[in-house]
C-alpha cells in the first residue's frame, strides 16, 4: 500500500509543472458593486493560448458594450460572449449594469493548439452589491494537482508514524 501512494504522489508532482504552466485565464472586475446604468471593465489575463478563444456568460439584465478587441473576433447573443484569441495576454471588455440584479460571470477557455479547455473561475456582481459577499471576485482556487500532492504527502506521512 506504502509503495502504491509513494507512486501516487511521485506522479502527481511530476506533473505539477506542467498544469502550473498549461493555459489559464482569470477574470477581474473593475467593481463588483457597480450602481445602476455604470460600465464595469472586465479584465480577462491570458496565459499560454496561442489560438484560442474565450466564452463568457453573463448574468441575466447586464448587457456586453464593447471589448479591445477587433469586432470580427468578437460575437455577443443574449447573455453571451464569445472571443477568438490569437496571442493575446488580456481582453478587456465592457458591460452595462442593469437597475437592480445580481449574477456570477461564468465562462470557458479553449486552446485550440494544445487541445486543452478549462473553466474560468466565477466572479459575483451584483448591482450597488446586491448579493455580492466579501470574497474577492474572480481570484483563483488551488491547482487540483497541488491539493492531490499535498493529501498524498499526508497519507504517506501518517503511515510512517503508525
Amino acid at each position: 500500500m506504502r509503495k502504491v501512494l509513494t507512486l501516487f504522489l511521485c506522479i502527481c508532482l511530476a506533473a505539477l509543472p506542467t498544469l502550473v504552466g498549461a493555459a489559464d485565464v482569470e477574470r477581474t472586475l473593475s467593481t463588483p458593486a457597480p450602481a445602476d446604468g455604470s460600465v464595469v471593465d472586465v479584465t480577462l489575463s491570458i496565459e499560454e493560448i496561442a489560438a484560442g478563444g474565450v466564452i463568457e456568460h453573463l448574468p441575466p439584465g447586464f448587457v456586453f458594450a464593447g471589448s479591445n478587441l477587433p469586432a470580427d473576433r468578437v460575437a455577443a447573443e443574449e447573455n453571451r460572449v464569445c472571443f477568438a484569441l490569437l496571442n493575446e495576454t488580456s481582453v478587456t471588455y465592457q458591460i452595462v449594469a442593469p437597475e437592480k440584479g445580481s449574477g456570477e460571470i461564468t465562462g470557458e477557455w479553449y486552446d485550440f493548439i494544445d487541445r486543452i479547455n478549462g473553466t474560468i473561475q466565477a466572479s459575483r456582481i451584483g448591482v450597488d452589491g446586491a448579493g455580492v459577499t466579501g470574497t474577492a471576485a474572480g481570484s483563483p482556487g488551488p491547482a487540483p494537482a497541488l491539493i492531490i500532492a499535498v493529501l498524498a504527502g499526508l497519507i504517506i506521512s501518517r503511515g510512517r508514524r503508525q
